[in-house]
């Protein structure tokens, strides 16, 4: 199980900033500062892009689709994620019809307006037990970049509530294994055999907006196909600038399956640990055994930043770490988890004049956002809802790590007396969804969220 400790230290801390023991001498300025200290819960509770999610499959050729209340019921059960797989099996020769990317539009719109983004996936074989022999595994390469081109203007028009897209159309379900050898070589060795992949793999960073992140299955695709190596990892430099480097990300669909997850790492696991600091990490466990304990998950989670896992597969693994006691702590810490610890601010703060704030949290999860994501701080009249003061705070959330205390500084100029209510609100920035507080992040403390709003309250300020 996690060890805990850091954390009751920063809170220690944090307690002992906003109550300093009678005795001890305060500096002088403290005396002119409130600060209240943040309760923080264990509540479990829906935040965006994190967490287990739902898995659904449309397959070709009359897929149903899913509606704003089937999205709205997976919501309300406490996902906000659904991996939308879409098998492409009767187009393996011809174009996507535009009944099926109907379909697909018709999901955007239901995850829209239910609450919820897909993690997405395309590919053409469905089969519960490969056959090596087998054939066809996926769609000749031409076709395969002929359905990329189909599908990039859906992509770009609903980006907003993708939160990642799994690289997908090769080998059966889309996962870069079981393939046409003729064409992707299965455990490709020489430069060459990573051409086509790196063709595919360059036809979907060019479809999908250059905000979004797009998953290869392990972290040899992304190495081999473009000549990176272990020395290579991203740095924060180069996290979130748009290049091929900051955007390919990693699904592993053999999580905790043993200690490479089935061929996943080969002595480069370190590689993706690096990695997935700035990249989403997520995918889903594999086949249950001893080595899918509670201590190897939470760690494993830990290192590699994990954001997403499919709480659908496998059930038996999901079943032993709730049996092991351990799922509803990777419930919370699955993506990130922000705890408020204090709000400090003057002492008998007057109108017409700054008002000085500071927010102190951490992120108790085991990764940051890796999405853009809006900051606001914000100071609303309690009498007068039309007296709101915003304040756009110098930082960025997709660089609050694990463990690391955030320390942010505002400052607020009310212009009438007044009980004033301060607020943190962390909004979707997509136009569509930024007033949707489905989409906003709510702080793991009590008695914080407002519902209606998606505003996390802090504390309420006395302006004379």
């Amino acid at each position: 199980m996690r060890n805990h400790f850091f954390f009751f230290i920063l809170l220690a801390c944090a307690m002992v900033a906003c109550k300093p023991k009678p005795d001890a001498p305060k500096p002088e300025a403290e005396e002119d500062v409130n600060c209240v200290s943040l309760q923080a819960t264990k509540d479990l509770f829906p935040n965006p892009e994190r967490g287990f999610h739902q898995f659904k499959e449309f397959f070709s050729p009359e897929p149903v689709p899913m509606t704003k209340t089937s999205v709205e019921a997976i919501h309300d059960l406490g996902f906000t994620l659904v991996l939308t797989n879409y098998f492409l099996t009767d187009y393996m020769s011809t174009p996507i019809p535009d009944s099926f990317l109907d379909v697909v539009r018709q999901n955007m719109q239901a995850l829209r307006e239910g609450g919820c983004k897909c993690v997405i996936r395309f590919s053409y074989i469905n089969a519960s037990e490969p056959v090596q022999d087998k054939a066809p595994y996926e769609a000749p390469l031409d076709t395969i970049l002929l359905h990329i081109s189909q599908l990039k203007p859906i992509l770009q028009e609903n980006a907003d509530v993708i939160f990642a897209m799994e690289a997908g159309f090769i080998g059966f379900w889309g996962e870069w294994y079981y393939t046409n050898p003729k064409v992707f070589k299965r455990n490709p060795t020489k430069d060459s055999d990573f051409v086509p992949y790196r063709q595919v793999l360059d036809a979907l960073l060019d479809a999908l907006p250059k905000e979004r992140q797009i998953c290869v299955r392990t972290p040899k695709f992304k190495m081999r196909c473009y000549g990176w190596t272990m020395a290579d990892t991203l740095t924060r430099a180069e996290a979130f600038t748009g290049t091929p480097k900051a955007r390919l990300a990693g699904h592993d669909d053999a999580f905790m399956a043993n200690s490479s997850d089935m061929g996943t790492f080969a002595g480069d696991r370190a590689y993706w640990a690096a990695e997935s600091k700035y990249t989403i990490y997520g995918g889903e466990s594999n086949k249950p055994g001893d080595y899918a304990n509670c201590t190897n998950t939470i760690n494993q989670m830990l290192e590699m930043h994990m954001s997403y896992l499919n709480i659908s597969y496998h059930k038996g693994v999901i079943s032993g770490w709730d049996t092991q006691g351990c799922l509803d702590d990777i419930r919370r810490q699955l993506g990130y988890r922000f705890e408020g610890r204090d709000v400090s601010y003057p002492k008998n703060p007057k109108a017409g004049e700054p008002l000085k704030v500071q927010l102190r949290l951490v992120n108790v999860g085991f990764s940051a956002p890796k999405n853009p994501r809006d900051i606001e701080m914000l100071l609303v009249n309690t009498a007068d809802a039309n007296d709101v003061y915003r304040v756009v705070p110098n930082t960025d959330p997709r660089f609050w790590y694990t463990d690391e205390m955030q320390t942010i500084e505002v400052s607020f100029k009310p212009q009438k007396a007044g009980e004033y209510k301060l607020y943190l609100n962390l909004p979707d920035p997509q136009p569509t969804l930024h007033n949707n507080p489905r989409y906003s992040i709510r702080l793991a403390n009590e008695n914080c969220w407002e519902e209606n709003t998606g505003y996390n309250y802090l504390t309420t300020i006395n302006v004379e």
